[in-house]
């Protein structure tokens, strides 16, 4: 599915930082930040979607957990075969496409595997322009071969762009 994301740091001051506190792994000066899903405080970078004190990057939550409270989806992922379902709708969904350096699955013995992605790939979201905080799911399909059979039933849906 995508348990974690590792995105390289672009300066040393994020911006958003009420929701920057969910980020692991880095502080000032330190070229990743990790962000994993089952902080409550987790962020995804979208890039070059705003222009604040010269910053180029928007850090929106990722999804809803369980604890927490409000009626749009719960969890952190959109199946790619619901997209064309009028499920969405009701939030407003847009296709975004966000670029880590790497993401993170953990197979059944709980042991974490980072990808990297290619150059010139990014992975597809949805973001909830109508729900609080207009949150981002990682969008998902089913996985095949050796990752299905030993590390997870979905993938992160890899884009070029």
């Amino acid at each position: 599915m995508c348990g974690g994301l590792e995105f390289q740091k672009r300066s040393a001051r994020l911006t958003q930082p009420e929701l920057i506190e969910g980020v692991r792994g880095s502080g000032a000066g330190v070229d990743a930040v990790r962000v994993f899903f089952p902080s409550p405080k987790a962020a995804i970078r979208v890039a070059g979607q705003s222009q604040v004190d010269g910053e180029s990057d928007l850090w929106l939550p990722w999804g809803r957990r369980k604890e927490e409270p409000g009626g749009w989806p719960e969890g952190g992922w959109a199946r790619g075969e619901s997209l064309a379902k009028a499920y969405w709708t009701r939030w407003a969904p847009a296709e975004v496409v966000i670029h880590p350096a790497r993401w993170m699955e953990k197979d059944p013995a709980r042991k974490s595997w980072w990808f990297e992605m290619e150059p010139g790939t990014g992975i597809l979201c949805l973001r909830l322009d109508r729900a609080p905080g207009t949150p981002l799911y990682v969008v998902t399909d089913p996985a095949t071969g050796d990752f299905a059979v030993e590390i997870h039933s979905r993938i992160p849906r890899i884009v070029q762009g």
